[in-house]
């Protein structure tokens, strides 16, 4: 997006969000097509799209009004060919906001020093000295579970979402939660989707009910290796919150393994 020319702060925020853009809080639920038993959530699901995003000529002040006005915690930074090659945050911009003398303790800085990092988000005029780099992005058939994962061991609040190299969508950690939203009967027809089809359980064998997203399982299986392995599987349907075996099964394969007297569960 090209900026030059362009002083008026309400040219430079009309410009950023072009378009109808979602906010992190309202971002759209979950939504897919074809069987709902087989379906596995992704991050295309619930991605906020369009995306609010500034060039990285965009002066620091718009930038501050375009987090607060569209009530985002961050906006990405996108070249000309639409590229992201950045993102601002709230904490980028308090920078600005702060003076430190050299070698302070700043623990959220590398190595909870002074750097050259925060000097030039100190200094800086543009979104360009301001944003985080290099940025961590998905694709948008990653599933939920590691966008998720991502997230969390990354310490990342967002994650723009970029297909063929463009950005098309942003998701939040609150739009990661949207999958505990799905109701228990939709998890209950999962779980039996994957009983009785992935596993090839009858029926008859095992039940499966569901209260406020914990998976409650009642029957008997050949193995306690089989129980295990239904827990583990279940345990990692999307929306999920527990699974709670009353599992039996007629060979304890644990204790024959071992060398000890199988015996029942």
């Amino acid at each position: 997006m090209d900026m030059s020319g362009n002083s008026g702060l309400g040219l430079v925020v009309t410009a950023f969000v072009a378009g109808s853009p979602s906010r992190e809080e309202e971002a759209p639920g979950p939504h897919g097509h074809g069987s709902r038993e087989e379906k596995k959530w992704t991050v295309r699901d619930v991605m906020s799209s369009p995306v609010v995003h500034v060039p990285p000529n965009a002066p620091v002040k718009a930038v501050a009004e375009l987090l607060l006005s569209e009530r985002v915690s961050g906006v990405p930074v996108v070249d000309d060919h639409g590229h992201v090659v950045g993102v601002v945050s709230e904490e980028d911009l308090l920078a600005k906001q702060i003076d430190l003398p050299a070698g302070a303790h700043v623990p959220w800085l590398s190595g909870g020093h002074f750097s050259h990092e925060f000097r030039r988000r100190r200094e800086a005029l543009t979104a360009e000295g301001l944003m985080s780099t290099p940025v961590t992005c998905v694709h948008p058939d990653t599933t939920l579970r590691q966008a998720a994962k991502t997230m969390y061991l990354r310490h990342l609040k967002r994650l723009p979402v970029v297909d063929g190299g463009s950005l098309i969508g942003i998701v939040s950690r609150a739009d990661l939660l949207r999958v505990y939203l799905l109701p228990d009967e939709h998890l209950r027809r999962d779980a039996e989707h994957l009983l009785h089809g992935a596993l090839a359980m009858g029926a008859a064998a095992v039940t499966v009910s569901v209260q406020e997203g914990v998976v409650a399982l009642e029957g008997e299986v050949a193995t306690q290796s089989q129980a295990d392995l239904v827990v583990r599987l279940l345990g990692r349907l999307d929306g999920v919150v527990g699974v709670d075996p009353r599992l039996h099964w007629r060979i304890d394969d644990h204790a024959a393994s071992s060398g000890k007297h199988p015996a029942h569960g």
